[in-house]
């Protein structure tokens, strides 16, 4: 194998925005799990890709990340009847997306999808913003009672000492 886990930090501050061949940019569609995900094309069209052991406990991915996919043998593996055909060689990060969204290699199936996520997120958040302010403090709940088990913070060591003291 090439690389490994220890090449993966140098290779996420990368900014090129040259891919070579055989190499692709694919959206997450859907995570099936043991190491599978469900990856779209700039055709749109589906499949299943190997989300590689090295990428383990240092990168997480989601839907609608942007990975880049090594699809040399999907042609073969389609044929034979496999499942699947690609193979994750690089998960891309926010900065990284920015610079590809700015070279010709960007799919235009993607410019568009870009731009609903971040609108969603937007909405998203304020819609979360006005119910915050919506929310009234009772809620309709009876008021919270005092805890008998903790001690009152105005309440020194020293009288509870004195308090134990007279009950004995």
């Amino acid at each position: 194998m090439k690389g490994g886990r220890k090449n993966l930090k140098r290779a996420a501050k990368e900014k090129t925005a040259i891919l070579q061949q055989g190499l692709s940019i694919m959206q997450v569609v859907d995570l099936r799990g043991s190491n599978l995900i469900e990856v779209m094309d700039a055709n749109g069209e589906k499949s299943l890709a190997i989300f590689p052991a090295k990428f383990q406990k240092s990168m997480w991915i989601k839907r609608g990340n942007f990975v880049v996919v090594d699809e040399s043998g999907r042609e073969e593996a389609m044929e034979s009847g496999r499942k699947v055909g690609c193979i994750v060689t690089q998960v891309l990060f926010y900065d990284q997306v920015r610079e590809y969204q700015k070279s010709p290699e960007w799919p235009e199936i993607f410019k568009s999808a870009a731009v609903e996520t971040s609108s969603e997120n937007f909405v998203t958040h304020t819609c979360q913003a006005q119910d915050i302010e919506n929310l009234s403090d009772d809620d309709g709940l009876p008021p919270l009672e005092a805890n008998t088990n903790r001690l009152k913070p105005f309440q020194s060591e020293s009288e509870t000492e004195s308090d134990s003291e007279v009950d004995s």
